[in-house]
């Protein structure tokens, strides 16, 4: 993964099950540092630093020209503040890390 420059992702989300999110995949290509380019995800549309995607929450029509955009920025978009952000969230978001809020906040409860 270190060579490749940006990863894509294009779920047709009346298709996809989970209506065009992979949240793991998302975590494993934010791990990397470089950007991604993707269908809508409401869940980052406030991110633009971290994903790129269509503004169209039900059509990925604007999909190539936002690709082709990205890929001729890939320099501003792969710059070293955007990757430090992106493995930040990624390490931020861990497996260990989300198993430990949820235990600090049980604990909260409880007592």
């Amino acid at each position: 993964m270190p060579e490749i420059d940006a990863f894509l992702i294009c779920y047709d989300v009346e298709k996809d099950q989970s209506r065009g999110t992979n949240y793991h995949k998302i975590m494993e290509y934010l791990a990397t540092g470089k950007i991604i380019i993707s269908n809508n995800i409401t869940t980052y549309n406030n991110r633009p630093e971290l994903i790129q995607m269509v503004q169209e929450r039900d059509s990925n029509i604007a999909l190539p020209a936002l690709f082709k955009t990205v890929m001729q920025q890939m320099n501003y978009f792969n710059s070293g503040e955007h990757i430090r952000k992106r493995k930040q969230i990624a390490s931020e978001n861990t497996y260990r890390k989300q198993i430990e809020r949820i235990e600090n906040y049980s604990n909260g409860l409880f007592k």
